[in-house]
């Protein structure tokens, strides 16, 4: 199949030469209409509507094109041959000559001039809106005659000067041609290769997407689409940031910042939390800035390359009266919590796993003056050598909002000082999350003093379920009509032999392991209330598990009983996460579950 070619000439002469040598070319369709700078520009989009593949054009109107036409365009360049040819032409004229044209035309004129002893006065310019003044110039200096393209040309006539046409002789046309062949053939390549990348993108089972800054869909993998059909690429009626409008703000363009670091975020759908990663594709030094979003519908660990995981979250609750418990320990984190949100100085959160540290963190956000704004979770997964770069670069990219800290014990004190330094010169509000208490971790020269001062008088522990066990009761309430509407289920309450098992047992994970157990036990019953079998059930094997240090199956046991054991193996292992354990399992969550009735 030959190669559609335009060419389009901004001269007569130029067309017919075109036409006779286009004759000899094997490989090429040629097109030759006349048209010059801005003539050109409709008559190329018509021929590009038409299916053609490139262009080929002269000077001005070549750079023109470029600048209007999706389509390469090859310029025929002014060769040494074409030069030379002029240069015999008037190296005996009588009129003042002088040479105006951008710099390669200049300097080619001078080397080949000062070889024929041809001495030629010359103007270079560097855009062709500077052509009027070079002409009115050379005419006040005594020019009679301008060489030039056929801009400079037309202008020196427009002035009443002679013009000379520098044109394009065989050899230039043909080079022309052979470019466009070459050019042809990369492109040719380059999208097969780039069909490969999207078959093999196709392929894949993670729901990605790429899009431009403008929210535009450049490709969207076949996963994506059976999630969000309505999202297509090269869609007009609809943008990325239509569906999810919390990415079109500074959390994209910290998104660019932080590259290679993605930032990560979780929304539910079909009551199943599903995650997706926000990042940035950096292409050269392109202008056209590229993301991608890529999802999973399973909780992912988060990576550790760079030691740093990234999060945009969504607050779970959004005001300290949504906080449940009317003993005086969680009336205490509530005025504290209250006295947090009006301040804009860093907070330290502290307390054991499952007490509602992130939770409270929202709040305080959410009640703050910083609530339109955005809240980064940033987790210190491991210390890193470049940590301390990429935490510089959050920080001093956004100065509102709210970054939540975790795990900055990870960081050796050295690092915990340079983010010392960025926090007090940053505007945003910071709060840190501890397990442990700070001051401990302080003496165990884990925590700098730098970092511990800045939230010494700001400091709110949460209680343990086990110190506030006088709430579990309104917890419980809780969770049951928070599991019903998840499940389809009417459950009304609990027996009082249940709740009293509840409050016998020790809650490692806190409020965390009681919502979990309250889930399992709402998708169990199908009783009116959950009672203490219900309960057993839920907790036999784990505590043998515990006893025989979760190492022993009974091999005895009929098949179905082993399996029902391996899965609460699993479970108790995974510290009760369904969805971390199905995914050890290979088996989905509601499988999971059927498997245990």
């Amino acid at each position: 199949m030959k190669i559609k070619t335009l060419l389009i000439a901004p001269y007569p002469g130029l067309k017919e030469l075109a036409l006779t040598l286009g004759k000899e070319q094997q490989s090429l369709d040629i097109t030759v209409v006349q048209g010059d700078l801005q003539e050109a520009i409709p008559i190329a989009k018509q021929y590009e509507k038409e299916g053609y593949d490139l262009i080929i054009s002269r000077g001005g109107t070549a750079q023109l094109l470029r600048q209007h036409i999706s389509l390469p365009v090859i310029e025929i360049k002014v060769s040494g041959y074409d030069l030379l040819r002029i240069l015999t032409l008037v190296k005996d004229h009588n009129a003042h000559l002088h040479i105006i044209g951008f710099l390669n035309i200049c300097q080619g004129f001078v080397s080949v001039s000062n070889l024929l002893d041809v001495k030629i006065p010359y103007t270079i310019i560097h855009d062709q809106e500077e052509v009027e003044e070079a002409v009115q110039q050379a005419k006040a200096n005594g020019a009679q005659a301008i060489i030039g393209d056929t801009i400079t040309c037309k202008t020196a006539e427009a002035n009443g000067l002679q013009s000379i046409l520098i044109t394009s002789g065989r050899e230039s046309i043909i080079e022309a041609f052979e470019q466009a062949k070459q050019t042809y053939q990369i492109i040719k390549n380059t999208a097969k290769q780039t069909k490969v990348y999207q078959q093999l993108l196709q392929k894949t089972k993670e729901p990605l997407v790429v899009y431009d800054e403008n929210g535009m869909i450049q490709f969207t993998s076949s996963s994506f689409q059976k999630i969000f059909p309505a999202l297509k690429n090269d869609s007009d009626k609809s943008t990325i940031y239509s569906y999810f409008p919390f990415l079109n703000n500074a959390c994209t363009q910290l998104c660019k910042k932080i590259e290679p670091i993605e930032i990560l975020y979780t929304f539910v759908t079909d009551d199943e939390h599903m995650q997706f990663r926000q990042g940035y594709l950096k292409i050269d030094n392109s202008e056209n800035h590229q993301y991608y979003l890529r999802f999973s519908a399973e909780e992912k660990e988060d990576q550790q390359d760079y030691g740093l995981s990234v999060a945009a979250i969504q607050p779970i609750m959004t005001s300290f009266s949504q906080i449940l418990g009317n003993s005086q320990l969680m009336k205490a984190v509530i005025k504290q919590g209250k006295k947090a949100a009006a301040h804009n100085k860093p907070v330290a959160l502290y307390g054991e796993k499952g007490t509602g540290k992130k939770t409270l963190a929202g709040i305080i956000h959410c009640e703050s003056e910083a609530k339109d704004s955005f809240l980064l979770l940033i987790r210190v997964l491991e210390d890193h050598r470049e940590i301390a770069d990429y935490l510089k670069l959050i920080l001093v990219h956004l100065d509102i909002g709210t970054c939540v800290f975790e795990g900055v014990e990870r960081l050796r004190l050295e690092h915990q000082n340079h983010l010392a330094h960025l926090i007090h010169q940053t505007k945003a509000r910071i709060i840190f999350l501890f397990h442990d208490n700070p001051i401990d971790l302080l003496q165990q020269k884990k925590l700098s003093v730098q970092i511990f001062k800045q939230f010494k008088q700001n400091q709110i522990r949460l209680p343990s379920l086990k110190e506030h066990a006088e709430d579990l009761n309104e917890y419980v309430r809780k969770f049951i009509a928070q599991y019903n509407v998840k499940y389809g289920k009417q459950i009304v309450g609990m027996q009082e032999e249940a709740l009293k098992w509840l409050y016998s047992r020790t809650w490692k994970n806190n409020l965390q392991e009681l919502s979990s157990v309250i889930e399992q036990a709402v998708q169990f019953t199908n009783n009116e209330y959950i009672n203490k079998e219900d309960l057993n059930n839920i907790w036999k094997n784990t505590d043998e598990h515990a006893q025989l240090g979760c190492s022993v199956i009974d091999l005895n046991k009929p098949l179905a009983e082993i399996e029902k054991d391996i899965i609460w193996k699993v479970l108790q292992e995974e510290e009760m996460n369904q969805t971390r354990a199905a995914k050890r399992l290979g088996i989905n969550r509601s499988t999971l579950w059927r498997k245990l009735k």
